[in-house]
């Protein structure tokens, strides 16, 4: 399915949708009536003024003075209030939350309602073979992984995960558990096919792609060849290849290209994940690449990409890095954990080391390097095909505070204050491009007999206010988060309501 196709909700006039019904017949009763709303509903059309009716977990009816027609158990007024449909985070690194912190009110408390896990390369399962590690693995946290997605999976229904998530499969953790060295460019003949193996597993149990990190150890030394073998398995079963690239700085264009060139060849839905290129040199090279992908769109090729709204960026501690950027904050260390929070400059000055040696007495560590251009963000996120995705690191003890603003920083400073984005195009960014591009059926948009996964925000007011500071704040103006139809925020629920997602195939490219 082409990413940028109509929604069918979206080819709906609004004079139709305003005289929608219910979905099951002479059925009169709803859970929940949501009243007098500012609705947009996800498609990109423009807003108008209604009441929705949940039921049984979906929007059983959309139009004016429903109260009329229809009995709630409960009433949410939302006059002078936007309705929108749930934003989807498309880019977490939540994977064990779902074990470890499973209430996930760093994603409720900024409007999101699902989010994709096992990005970068890395994911809960399957576990590497004994001996085999990469340092990458340490953004998820220190619980165990998980043999196989299936039992992945059951874990999360155990436990019932609060918001929705649809997982990838990690191509370093396909390295680790099928190579018996998976630092070696090249692997066997063998293990290769071990590796396409385990992914078509993993696709059958219910992952919606495979993610790479081509800039992390073992992704970093995979050859295109091996790449393109994986994609091939993902293009036979109509799921999407998302993409940490190999360089985000001085080799960016290149970089994007390998991808693009690896989804052209194997015909495989491909994701750029938080496009952006580092260091004032490279600043402005976004008009090359983005030029790149509209290109390959043109040729026919499924592509989208996407960010997040700061000018820094957060990952693991590079000690390569430590001389070339000016700026990078600390924000976990295992052998110095104090250290949270501080610069590597100040570290080095403090240790009387140079700060390339801070850094390796640090590692293994995260940090926030200030390397990105204010201006290139904004050209990113007004792309047409450009998604939003936090890249949050919840285990980190000092994080990125895009981990809890990125979504109300969308709204707040790239709508309300900059004016980059109409309202209706930055939730379309936010709802129904994310649903569509990775095959999320019944979600990321407002219609009748669609999951009722809803935000009721104000739109004077809501803003992030978490910051380099204070990381963890919670966002302001979100008022309630429905989930699969029952309430999440700001009341805690009896039940946590989230549902893993596991999409309904596309068809592979002919």
């Amino acid at each position: 399915m082409a990413l940028h196709s109509r929604n069918a909700a979206a080819r709906i006039t609004q004079s139709k949708l305003r005289d929608m019904n219910g979905m099951t017949g002479n059925n009169n009763t709803l859970d929940i009536l949501i009243r007098n709303g500012s609705i947009i509903d996800g498609s990109g059309l423009a807003r108008w003024q209604g009441d929705i009716g949940i039921r049984d977990g979906k929007i059983a009816a959309m139009g004016p003075s429903l109260s009329s027609r229809f009995h709630a158990a409960s009433l949410i007024d939302a006059t002078d209030r936007i309705v929108s449909p749930g934003f989807i985070d498309t880019h977490g690194h939540d994977d064990l939350m779902f074990v470890e912190r499973p209430d996930m009110l760093w994603k409720t408390s900024q409007g999101v309602t699902s989010v994709v896990v096992g990005n970068c390369g890395i994911s809960a399962a399957p576990r590497p073979l004994p001996g085999n590690t990469a340092e990458a693995l340490a953004l998820l946290g220190d619980s165990p992984l998980f043999p196989s997605f299936q039992a992945y999976f059951d874990q999360v229904a155990r436990l019932q995960p609060m918001i929705n998530v649809a997982v990838l499969v990690g191509h370093a953790n396909l390295r680790l558990s099928a190579m018996r060295d998976p630092h070696a460019p090249i692997p066997t003949q063998e293990e290769q096919h071990h590796m396409e193996a385990l992914l078509a597993d993993a696709l059958k149990d219910g992952a919606i792609g495979m993610s790479t990190g081509l800039a992390y150890a073992p992704g970093s030394v995979a050859q295109t060849d091996e790449l393109l073998g994986l994609a091939a398995v993902l293009a036979e079963h109509g799921a999407v290849h998302t993409s940490h690239i190999r360089n985000e700085g001085d080799d960016v264009e290149a970089a994007v290209e390998e991808v693009l060139h690896i989804g052209r060849r194997a015909r495989c839905s491909t994701v750029l994940s938080h496009h952006k290129c580092l260091m004032p040199g490279n600043w402005g090279r976004s008009a090359r690449t983005l030029k790149n992908i509209d290109d390959s769109r043109r040729a026919g090729l499924s592509v989208a990409l996407d960010v997040y709204p700061y000018n820094a960026s957060s990952t693991i501690l590079i000690p390569e890095r430590a001389e070339k950027i000016d700026d990078i904050k600390i924000t976990w260390s295992t052998p110095h954990p104090d250290q949270a929070g501080a610069y590597l400059s100040d570290i080095a000055r403090h240790w009387q080391c140079s700060k390339a040696e801070a850094a390796q007495r640090l590692s293994p560590a995260g940090a926030i390097y200030f390397a990105m251009d204010e201006a290139e963000v904004q050209r990113i996120l007004a792309h047409p095909c450009c998604m939003v995705g936090s890249d949050g690191l919840p285990n980190d003890a000092n994080p990125h505070p895009r981990l809890w603003g990125s979504f109300t920083r969308i709204l707040g400073r790239y709508v309300r204050e900059c004016r980059l984005l109409t309202l209706e195009a930055a939730i379309a960014k936010m709802t129904s491009l994310p649903a569509r591009t990775f095959g999320l059926t019944g979600r990321g948009i407002l219609a009748p007999g669609a999951q009722a996964d809803i935000v009721v925000f104000d739109a004077d007011t809501v803003a992030d206010r978490a910051n380099w500071e204070e990381p963890t704040l919670k966002s302001v103006g979100i008022e309630h988060v429905f989930i699969n139809g029952m309430p999440a925020y700001p009341s805690t629920p009896a039940a946590r309501p989230g549902h893993i997602l596991k999409p309904q195939r596309r068809q592979a490219h002919a």
